[in-house]
């Protein structure tokens, strides 16, 4: 069963060139690959002013030996003006949305976000990209992810698009993005805006907004350097708009 997000929907649906949520809903830590420690990334959000911020960490089904250790360790922060929440980044794994993890850990969490960062092995696109056209490419991410919109362990849909982005160089069609965000909007499952993958964010926050998917904004932080840049891409694409 999904957790609520009720308590959390301020930072989903509230974004507009006059307020952006002081949130970044996608940080990583020494846990996994991030660089810095789980006090170092909270005190870095702490110091530019956030209000809330989700450890994101990544995990899969063996992680169940250290993932409550790491939960623990953000409910233990010495609270002060930003609230963290525990959450869980996990790969989508086949095209029926199942996702690499167990309930076990999803229940430790607070929000979880899956995210496409494999096709499955019978693609072997890793091995051989060449394999699959553009077109194939687009189709099969899209497939996943709308796949993994209709778990009802999903609450955020990460960097959508991001294989044919960034591991594929291939760019989908606006088209394919506003499908995707209208499946996101169906199931309620908030779409990620992530300046690591995406560049006009504020087109796809328009898109969201749209079609009343929630909005999750990420910055894909593996380094205390880059916690709350989403926020700073928002506002320089605001800045660079205004004549």
């Amino acid at each position: 069963m999904p957790r609520p997000m009720s308590h959390h929907l301020d930072y989903f649906e509230v974004v507009s060139h006059d307020y952006m949520p002081k949130a970044d809903f996608h940080l990583h830590t020494n846990w996994t690959d991030g660089e810095h420690s789980v006090e170092e990334m909270y005190s870095r959000a702490v110091d530019l002013g956030l209000e809330c911020v989700l450890f994101s960490e990544h995990g899969r089904e063996s992680s169940v030996d250290w993932f409550p250790a790491f939960a623990d360790e953000v409910r233990a922060l010495e609270r002060r003006s930003c609230t963290a929440l525990v959450g869980l980044e996990t790969k989508v794994v086949d095209f029926e949305g199942n996702l690499d993890t167990t309930q076990a850990i999803v229940r430790e969490c607070d929000l979880v976000m899956a995210s496409v960062h494999r096709f499955p092995a019978e693609l072997n696109p890793r091995g051989n990209p060449d394999r699959l056209s553009p077109e194939e490419v687009i189709e099969t991410e899209f497939r996943l992810a709308r796949a993994a919109l209709a778990n009802p362990a999903v609450d955020i849909l990460g960097h959508p698009f991001g294989m044919c982005l960034r591991r594929f160089e291939v760019t989908p069609p606006d088209s394919s993005f506003m499908a995707l965000i209208e499946v996101a909007a169906e199931y309620q499952v908030a779409f990620e805006i992530n300046p690591h993958y995406h560049q006009d964010l504020w087109k796809l926050i328009k898109w969201c907004q749209a079609a009343g998917a929630p909005i999750s904004l990420g910055s894909n932080a593996h380094h205390v350097d880059a916690v709350g840049r989403v926020l700073d891409r928002l506002r320089a694409e605001v800045s660079d708009a205004t004549p």
